[in-house]
C-alpha cells in the first residue's frame, strides 16, 4: 500500500490469511509484538502521540476452531497500559446483542471482568451472510483511551466476500509526526529540465575563473560550490515528492460524490435530522461503488499495456513490477538489544546500531602477529612518502570521459549531499567543464572532499534472523553520486592497468568483464565428474566452500595500501586510493533519524563502484599458498577449494592441508572465517555408504562434516552430481513466476501473445536455463522436468489449457524446446569464449558440446 508502513503476521502453511496493520508514513510507529499462539494471530505496534506518549494498537484474529488465548491480552496490557485491541475474535456475547454467548464469548467476558480493558458499548452486528447476522468483531481499549473513542460506525459489506463489515472510529490523540527525511525525495516527473539547466549555468557562472585550486581547502570550497549550484537549480526546477497514495486516479463522478458526502455530513451534524443522516449514508454507499469502479478502471488501464499491438517496454515492465518482486518496506521492532543496552526510540536505535557497527564491524583489526606491525610501519612510510612526492606527468580526465560515464549512470538513491544521478544526467557544457576541473584537481592533489566520504547507512534484515539483534541486519551505504562518478572513472583506469599487467588471478570471476559465475561452476563439476565417474580408477573428490565474516567490511586498510604499493601503480592513482580509504565516516538512518557519526576504520564502502575491485586486489594472493593438488575458484568473497585422492584418508589430509594454508593467509591479512557457515561436500557414487575414515576437516577448532548438497553461485550441487536437488530448487522458485504469468494473462483483456512470451522469456526461462552448460551433462530425466516447467510457463503466459500438447505449444510460439535452446546458447558461449581468448573456458565448453 503506497503511503503506508505495513506491519503483518502472515499465516504459516497456507496462502492468504493473517493479521495486518497499515499506518500512514508520516506517523511515528514501531512494531512491538508479532506472533501466533494457540492459533491466535497477533500483530501489535506502538504509535507515538502528543497527549499520551505511546499508544499500543493490536490486531488479533481468533479462528472459529480455537480458543481465545487470555494471556495474550495480559501480555499486551503489560507492554503498554494505553492500548487499543481490535480484531475478529469470533466471540459472541448475549448482553452485547448476540443471540447467545459462545465459548469464546465467555472467555472474552472473563477478560473484561478483570477490569483492565473493556469493550466499546456498541451492539451493531459486524458479520452478515445470507440471513445470518452476528457481532464477531470487537474494539477493546483501556482507560483513558476508551472514553476518547467516538463516531463508531459499522459499514456495509460492499466489495467483501467474507461477510465482515468494516468498523471505523475516531480517537483524538494527536499522533507525533516523524522527523523530515535526511534524503530529499523529488518528483522527477514534474521536473522542468530546461529551467534546471538554465539555473545551473546561472549559478556556475558565479565562480571566479582566476581562483586556482592548489590545496585541500580549495577542493573543499570548489566541491561545496558545485554541490550548492546543483542544489539551488534542483530547488528551483524540481518539486519535492509528496508521499501520497497516488495509485488511484479519481473520476469526476467520484470527486463530486466526495464533496456531496462531506457537505451532507456537515449538514447532518449541524441539524441532527434523520433525513440528512439517511442522505449521508446514501452518498457513502454511492461513493464506495464509485471508488470500486475507479479501481477497476485504473487496473484495466494498467493491464492494457499487455494488450497493445506493439510492445512498449517501459509500460509493460511497469505493469510486471507492480506484481513481481514487490518489496515490503523495512520496519523495525520496538526494542533493539546490544551489550545489555535496550533502545526503544528511533534515535536510540540508530545510535545503538552505530555503536554496534563501530565496535564489531568497522573496527580496526588488532595486530596479532609481528607481520602486522611490519605492514603498519611500511604503510606509514608509504603515506609520508606520497605526501612529499611531486606527481609526474599523468593522463588527465577528459570532458568526453566524464560525459560517457554520466550517460552510464543508473537512477540510484542519493547520498548525504542529496544530489541525484538524474540531475547529473541533465548536465550542461559548463557543468561538465567544472566537474572535469574538479576531478583533475582531486587527482592532482590526492585529496577527496570530506562530503564524499560520508555515508548514510540503511539496514536490511537478513532472512530468518532475529529482529532484535543488530547483527541480523545488512548495512547498505548511500554515498555521494558525485563521488561515485569519479570512483567509476578511477575503477575503469585501474582495471585497464591490472588487466594489462595480468595482476588479477585467473580464476577470480567476480566483478570482472568477460567472466561470470559459470566459469568456476563448470570447472568444479568437470573436475568432480572426471575423478568420481571417470573411466579409469575412480577417486574420491570433495569441495569446501568458505564464508568470510563481513568480507568487504573487514578489509584491513593498511594491508590494502601495502598491497597496492607493491603493484607499483601510477602515483596519482595511489594517492587517490589512499585518500579514498582514509577518514571515512557514516551514520545509521532509521525512520528518518540519523545516528551520531562514527568512523569506518576497516572495509571498503558498500555501494562504491571501486569496492569490489579493491577487494579482489586485496585477496589476489590468497591462493598462492594452496598446494598444487588442490584447485580453487573465486567469485569476489565466495571462495571454494576442491581436491581428490585415491582414499578418504588421503583426501582428508589434502583438504586439511589446503584449509590450513588458506586459514593462515586469512590470519596474516586480518580476515576471519566463519566455520558455522562453511560447507563441505564429499562427492561419491555411493549415497548411503559409510566410510571407515569419513571426511572431517577442522577450521578454528570446529569440525566440518560433509553435507548432502550445498549452494554454490546459484547452483545446488549434490554429492552424486545428479542435479535433482537443483531441479527441485528451480521448481519451487519458478512456481510463483508461473502463477504471475497466469494472473497477467487472465486479468488483461485479450493480451498480446508476443508481449506475454517476452515476459515469459525474461522472468521464467532465465530461471529454468541458469547453469545450462553443466545441466547439459545430466541425463534426459532432468531435461524432461525442465521441459515440463517451460510447458507450464508458456501455457500460463498464453492462457492455454493444461492438456495442450508440447508440440502444439512450440509450433505456435516458435520457441525451441528447452534443451535445444540450451544447445544454441552453448554454441554462442563457445564463440564468445573464443573471441575473448579464454582458452580454458572454451575447451571446457567444447568438451561438453562434443559429448551431446
Amino acid at each position: 500500500m503506497k503511503g503506508y508502513n505495513i506491519f503483518r503476521n502472515d499465516r504459516v502453511g497456507k496462502p492468504g490469511g493473517g493479521v495486518l496493520l497499515a499506518v500512514k508514513h508520516h506517523i511515528k510507529c514501531s512494531e512491538i509484538l508479532n506472533k501466533t499462539v494457540a492459533k491466535n494471530e497477533i500483530i501489535a505496534i506502538e504509535i507515538a502521540t502528543q497527549s499520551l506518549k505511546n499508544v499500543l494498537i493490536a490486531s488479533i484474529y481468533v479462528p472459529p476452531t480455537a480458543k481465545i488465548h487470555i494471556n495474550t491480552f495480559n501480555e499486551l496490557y503489560n507492554l503498554n497500559n494505553n492500548c487499543i485491541l481490535v480484531g475478529d475474535l469470533n466471540a459472541t456475547l448475549y448482553n452485547m446483542g448476540s443471540r447467545r454467548t459462545n465459548a469464546r464469548g465467555r472467555q472474552l467476558q472473563e477478560v473484561i471482568s478483570e477490569g483492565y480493558i473493556n469493550c466499546i458499548d456498541d451492539v451493531s452486528t459486524t458479520f452478515e451472510k445470507n440471513d445470518y447476522e452476528e457481532k464477531l468483531d470487537w474494539i477493546l481499549a483501556s482507560q483513558p483511551l476508551l472514553s476518547l473513542i467516538s463516531n463508531i460506525e459499522t459499514h456495509p459489506t460492499i466489495g467483501t466476500l467474507c461477510g465482515h463489515k468494516p468498523l471505523t472510529f475516531d480517537i483524538p490523540i494527536g499522533t507525533e509526526p516523524k522527523p523530515p527525511s535526511p534524503r530529499l525525495s523529488l518528483n522527477f516527473k514534474a521536473a522542468n529540465w530546461p529551467k534546471y539547466r538554465s539555473k545551473l549555468n546561472e549559478q556556475l557562472m558565479l565562480w571566479n575563473k582566476n581562483h586556482l585550486i592548489n590545496s585541500a581547502l580549495d577542493i573543499e570550497e570548489y566541491t561545496s560550490f558545485i554541490t550548492n549550484s546543483i542544489t539551488s537549480a534542483t530547488q528551483e526546477a524540481i518539486p519535492t515528492s509528496k508521499q501520497l497514495n497516488t495509485n488511484i486516479k479519481l473520476s469526476e463522478a467520484t470527486k463530486h460524490l466526495i464533496q456531496l458526502k462531506h457537505k451532507t455530513y456537515r449538514k447532518w451534524k449541524k441539524t441532527g435530522e434523520d433525513s440528512e443522516k439517511q442522505q449521508y449514508y446514501k452518498y457513502k454507499v454511492l461513493l464506495t461503488n464509485s471508488l470500486r469502479n475507479d479501481r477497476k478502471n485504473n487496473f484495466n488501464t494498467l493491464m492494457s499495456s499487455l494488450c497493445q499491438r506493439k510492445m512498449y517496454s517501459d509500460s509493460v515492465w511497469l505493469t510486471v513490477r507492480k506484481f513481481h518482486n514487490k518489496r515490503i518496506k523495512q520496519t523495525h521492532v520496538h526494542n533493539i538489544k546490544y551489550n545489555n543496552d535496550i533502545a526503544t526510540s528511533d534515535k536510540e536505535k540508530a545510535d545503538l546500531f552505530a555503536d554496534y557497527f563501530q565496535n564489531e564491524v568497522y573496527i580496526k583489526p588488532p595486530d596479532t602477529i609481528p607481520f602486522h606491525q611490519q605492514v603498519t610501519r611500511q604503510t606509514y612510510n608509504i603515506k609520508n612518502r606520497s605526501s612529499n612526492t611531486k606527481l609526474n606527468k599523468w593522463k588527465k580526465i577528459t570532458i568526453k570521459e566524464v560525459k560517457w560515464n554520466i550517460k552510464q549512470l543508473r537512477n540510484s538513491s542519493c547520498g548525504p549531499d542529496n544530489i541525484h544521478n538524474r540531475c547529473l544526467k541533465n548536465y550542461t557544457e559548463l557543468f561538465i567543464q567544472h566537474l572535469t576541473t574538479l576531478f583533475n584537481s582531486i587527482l592532482n592533489i590526492g585529496y577527496i572532499p570530506n562530503e564524499w566520504k560520508k555515508a548514510n547507512i540503511i539496514l536490511l534484515l537478513k532472512p530468518n534472523k532475529d529482529k532484535q539483534h543488530p547483527s541480523s541486519y545488512r548495512p547498505i551505504s548511500l554515498l555521494s553520486c558525485l563521488g561515485k562518478l569519479l570512483e567509476k572513472i578511477m575503477k575503469q583506469r585501474l582495471m585497464v592497468i591490472l588487466d594489462k599487467r595480468n595482476i588479477l588471478p585467473e580464476h577470480q570471476a567476480g566483478f570482472r568483464p568477460k567472466k561470470s559465475t559459470l566459469n568456476n561452476i563448470i570447472r568444479l563439476t568437470k573436475y568432480a565428474k572426471h575423478h568420481v565417474y571417470g573411466t579409469g580408477r575412480r577417486r574420491h573428490a570433495a569441495v569446501i566452500l568458505f564464508d568470510i565474516k563481513a568480507a568487504f567490511d573487514s578489509v584491513w586498510h593498511d594491508g590494502l595500501i601495502y598491497k597496492l604499493n607493491e603493484l607499483h601503480l601510477p602515483q596519482y592513482v595511489m594517492n587517490y586510493l589512499m585518500s579514498f580509504l582514509q577518514n571515512r565516516v557514516a551514520s545509521i538512518e532509521i525512520e528518518h533519524n540519523l545516528s551520531k557519526p562514527f568512523n569506518l576504520n576497516s572495509g571498503t564502502p558498500q555501494g562504491s563502484p571501486l569496492s569490489p575491485l579493491l577487494y579482489i586486489v586485496y585477496t589476489a594472493d590468497s591462493m598462492n599458498g594452496i598446494p598444487d593438488h588442490t584447485e580453487h575458484g573465486l567469485f569476489a568473497d565466495d571462495t571454494a577449494l576442491w581436491t581428490s585422492s585415491n582414499t578418504t584418508t588421503s583426501l582428508n589430509s589434502r583438504l586439511q592441508q589446503s584449509i590450513d594454508a588458506f586459514q593462515s593467509w586469512c590470519k596474516s591479512w586480518k580476515l576471519k572465517l566463519q566455520p558455522t557457515k562453511t560447507e563441505l561436500v564429499h562427492f561419491t557414487v555411493h549415497p548411503r555408504r559409510t566410510f571407515k575414515n569419513p571426511i572431517n576437516v577442522k577450521i578454528e577448532d570446529t569440525i566440518i562434516k560433509p553435507s548432502d548438497s550445498t549452494r554454490y553461485l546459484g547452483i545446488i550441487i549434490d554429492k552424486r552430481l545428479n542435479w535433482r536437488s537443483h531441479i527441485h530448487h528451480i521448481e519451487s522458485k519458478i512456481a510463483g513466476r508461473i502463477s504471475l504469468l497466469r494472473f497477467l494473462n487472465r486479468t488483461a483483456y485479450e493480451p498480446n501473445d508476443k508481449i506475454m512470451l517476452n515476459i515469459f522469456k525474461s522472468i521464467a526461462r532465465t530461471i529454468i536455463i541458469y547453469g545450462y552448460p553443466i545441466l547439459l551433462t545430466a541425463n534426459d530425466k532432468i531435461w524432461e522436468r525442465l521441459q515440463t516447467m517451460q510447458n507450464k510457463a508458456i501455457r500460463a503466459a498464453l492462457g492455454l489449457p493444461i492438456y495442450t500438447s508440447t508440440e502444439y505449444i512450440h509450433r505456435i510460439t516458435n520457441i525451441p524446446k528447452i534443451k535445444e535452446y540450451a544447445v544454441t546458447i552453448l554454441k554462442r558461449y563457445i564463440q564468445t569464449a573464443t573471441a575473448n581468448n579464454d582458452n580454458l573456458l572454451k575447451n571446457n565448453l567444447q568438451e561438453i558440446f562434443d559429448k551431446l
